[in-house]
């Protein structure tokens, strides 16, 4: 018997009840998220599902699932004081392959899961303190990746030039502007040299910018950002496989695309892989998607995800009395 819906579709469904429903996720006998995505917005500068290398620093707190620099690195480099505590150490990884001659500054410690083969400058190295699997931060990334690329577009962005790219920020009454893009126009056409700018970015506490496709920043782009775009703008990458960029602003949501900068990128970063060829810098988000209001598409999403659970319930129940 086929199903009436995709596998992805059930994953994604699944992802974005375990955002909006918590407690009910929280009842099933599995391995449950001790983070909101709130929390990891906040408390760290960079998670990385997969493979993690830099040749670069890295400012604040950050988890990967393995760390494989070829080159020595600096890690919670320069910590933002605005930065929610955390239970967390200054690097936490389940593997680190190799970090040769790295070094944790400001007091940092080193957490790992499974194996260390790093080198980390007489910072103090610790196994399973506290203890985490990937999936504790992925779940309610992954769950707001589908809850943005849900939320309808309020705002508009033009090109009124092959110089400029300008997004008219125009937010709800929860403070909260959404924009609607591809990869494409927020790259360019051939001989567009596009600077990005922001038009009325104070008005909003929260910009949100769905971009569908996979993203290279072109050679003569530039964007000159400020600290409050860095804290309050989430770059939503949700089906991109590949995000390369110079310099950046604003958080950075990529769960399933390798990222690769040149210059630093400034917030928060998610992504599967990333190689770094310049910093990255910590500015926690310090807006709200709490307002959000989804389309009716992830209404749906959000029944499949139901009935996947109740599904997987149905499962075990039948496997009890088996």
């Amino acid at each position: 018997m086929s199903l009436p819906f995709t596998a992805a579709q059930l994953r994604r469904g699944v992802a974005v009840v375990a955002l909006v429903a918590p407690v009910l996720v929280a009842t099933l006998p599995a391995h449950a998220a001790v983070l909101t995505a709130d929390d990891i917005l906040t408390q760290f500068n960079a998670v990385v599902s997969n493979n993690f290398s830099t040749q670069h620093d890295v400012e604040g707190r950050l988890v990967a699932g393995n760390i494989n620099n070829s080159t020595s690195s600096t890690f919670y480099e320069n910590p933002n004081s605005s930065s929610a505590p955390s239970t967390f150490q200054a690097v936490n990884a389940n593997t680190i392959s190799s970090c040769p001659s790295c070094n944790v500054d400001h007091g940092g410690s080193v957490n790992f899961t499974n194996t260390n083969s790093g080198t980390f400058g007489g910072a103090p190295v610790q196994k399973n303190n506290p203890s985490f699997a990937m999936s504790d931060f992925t779940t309610p990334l992954n769950a707001l990746q589908a809850k943005l690329a849900g939320m309808i577009a309020n705002s508009n962005f033009a090109s009124p030039n092959n110089n400029s790219l300008v997004f008219d920020v125009t937010p709800d009454a929860s403070g909260t502007a959404v924009f609607d893009m591809t990869a494409a126009q927020l790259a360019g056409g051939p001989g567009d040299n596009y600077n990005i700018t922001f038009a009325n970015e104070a008005s909003a506490s929260t910009i949100v910018i769905n971009v569908t496709g996979s993203f290279t920043e072109g050679g003569g782009e530039n964007f000159n950002g400020d600290t409050y775009l860095n804290e309050h703008v989430i770059w939503n990458f949700e089906n991109a496989t590949a995000v390369n960029v110079k310099s950046w602003h604003g958080a950075v949501l990529a769960g399933d695309a390798s990222v690769t900068n040149s210059s630093p990128m400034e917030g928060f970063l998610y992504a599967e892989n990333f190689t770094g060829r310049g910093e990255l810098h910590s500015f926690p988000f310090d807006g709200s998607v709490s307002g959000a209001v989804p389309e009716p598409s992830t209404w749906a999403m959000m029944a499949l995800g139901f009935a996947g659970l109740g599904f997987l319930g149905f499962r075990r129940r039948r496997a009890a009395t088996a």
